[in-house]
């Protein structure tokens, strides 16, 4: 049966911590909401990485729209998302307060030996705005060129993958390669930038990483493209569009990601509906698809009560896999 995971990147470094506050407010009798001041973007992640980026985006495009309020970001990463997650969880019916989030959510909170004080239903959906995905890639002299080849040469040579993390995206393209017969230590990095230093100094044979992540490297001549576990080639991309996704190469696989804004607990329809509201909007401008282009994210919008729906199916694949 073919395999679906969603999965979030993540990156564990020090980060910048910026205080905000804001005098928003909404109105009892008619539920109306307007923000003002200065409104926090949380990321659980420390600066520099992809939701660092996607939160500095968003945050410079809605003050760009000078509505009246500004808004700045917050790093507090620690513990894979569990520091940051956790604050922000405990700001119940403050919505001056927005999370720019990814499905780490979901799979944190079922790590064995992991204790959080929440799930992805301690928040409030606001708005998807981009699914990512994962490509497995290799130093340029490898004797492999596909990921088939790899799995094909693990049956008699040992082989070192990289992944950052103990778990994640790059664990469910592993597990995915494995389904499909791949035998293969694991050695785990603590970030995307150590695994690409691990194949940049050949300790490891290939990894799965971001395309975001390894293009450069594509392009300086360092790396290749083994297979890409989006649904369909980056076609728009010249350097990357040659690079045959997993299932063309018989691997009955996709590790689909998202990206989306969470508000906390207990806010008002009209605060969400505020928010949603300005986020529609935010999308709407050429840095938000600027910014989908550079990092080659798959653009997908939904809002609301549909983000909701989003997340619980998901929810309920990953689940499975869990107890798998």
């Amino acid at each position: 049966m073919k395999s679906v995971f969603r999965l979030a990147a993540i990156t564990i470094t020090s980060g910048l911590v910026l205080a905000g506050c804001s005098a928003g407010g909404a109105d009892s009798e008619s539920d109306e909401y307007s923000a003002s001041g200065v409104n926090r973007i949380v990321v659980a992640m420390a600066a520099g990485g992809g939701s660092d980026r996607s939160g500095r985006i968003i945050s410079q495009i809605l003050n760009d729209n000078e509505a009246g309020y500004s808004t700045v970001v917050e790093n507090r990463e620690g513990g894979g998302g569990a520091v940051g997650w956790s604050y922000f969880s405990a700001l119940t019916g403050q919505p001056d307060n927005l999370l720019v989030a990814e499905t780490a959510l979901h799979t944190l909170p079922l790590q064995e030996g992991v204790d959080v004080p929440f799930t992805y239903k301690d928040f409030t959906p606001i708005a998807l705005f981009a699914e990512d995905s994962r490509m497995v890639v290799a130093p340029i002299g490898s004797p492999y060129n596909t990921c088939s080849e790899l799995i094909d040469a693990g049956a008699s040579v040992s082989l070192l993958s990289g992944i950052s993390g103990t778990f994640g995206p790059d664990g469910m393209v592993l597990s995915s390669m494995e389904d499909a017969g791949l035998v293969a230590d694991r050695v785990p990095y603590g970030s995307t930038g150590e695994v690409v230093t691990g194949l940049l100094g050949g300790q490891i044979d290939f990894a799965p990483a971001s395309a975001a992540a390894v293009k450069p490297y594509i392009e300086s001549g360092d790396f290749k493209g083994l297979c890409t576990f989006s649904a369909e080639r980056y076609e728009s991309d010249p350097l990357l569009a040659d690079i045959e996704t997993a299932q063309e190469q018989g691997i009955d696989a996709t590790v689909v990601l998202w990206r989306g804004v969470l508000a906390p607990a207990g806010i008002t329809d009209g605060e969400r509906d505020f928010w949603i509201d300005q986020l529609k909007e935010a999308f709407t401008d050429p840095a938000y698809a600027a910014y989908l282009e550079s990092d080659l994210l798959i653009p997908k919008q939904i809002y609301g009560d549909e983000f909701a729906t989003y997340l619980d199916e998901y929810d309920a694949t990953i689940q499975t896999y869990f107890t798998s």
